[in-house]
């Protein structure tokens, strides 16, 4: 793409490609692979959560949720039961070594969050958050309107 064109797409993409690149980077030397760390986060805020609340919090599809409750399970990171209330569901619980590595997940975003901030001031800070938001309006609106 055309740097010169599309300055603000151009900008957009190198934003998200970096912040991912990073994140990824330091979130797999937890041993997870991307979007476990938003599960485990999850579950550290509020643990025995159902899958299906896990879809909605995360705004992924089931399988997504239930593939990675698996890969989680077999490293010892959560423990499924089944709820009593209701047999059809199943909640999602931290192990003591789930709630271990969530917190280092948690410092890792902390982390990535100083970085990309840098030596910005909280009025830089504030009035990136203030236009990006804006942004995100105008997408889903534009989104909203085809």
């Amino acid at each position: 793409m055309n740097e010169t064109n599309f300055p603000l797409c151009n900008i957009i993409i190198a934003l998200v490609s970096s912040h991912r690149n990073l994140t990824t980077q330091r979130i797999r030397k937890l041993g997870l692979y991307p979007g476990q760390d938003m599960i485990l986060m999850q579950l550290l805020q509020r643990d025995r959560q159902s899958q299906n609340e896990l879809v909605q919090s995360l705004c992924v599809d089931h399988s997504t949720i239930a593939k990675s409750v698996n890969r989680l399970m077999k490293n010892d990171l959560v423990v499924t039961v089944k709820s009593e209330i209701d047999k059809r569901v199943t909640l999602v619980s931290l192990t003591s070594k789930g709630k271990d590595i969530a917190q280092q997940a948690q410092d890792v975003w902390n982390d990535v969050e100083k970085i990309a901030t840098g030596d910005m001031s909280s009025e830089e800070v504030t009035s990136f958050l203030k236009l990006s938001e804006e942004m995100v309006r105008n997408f889903n609106n534009a989104m909203d309107k085809k």
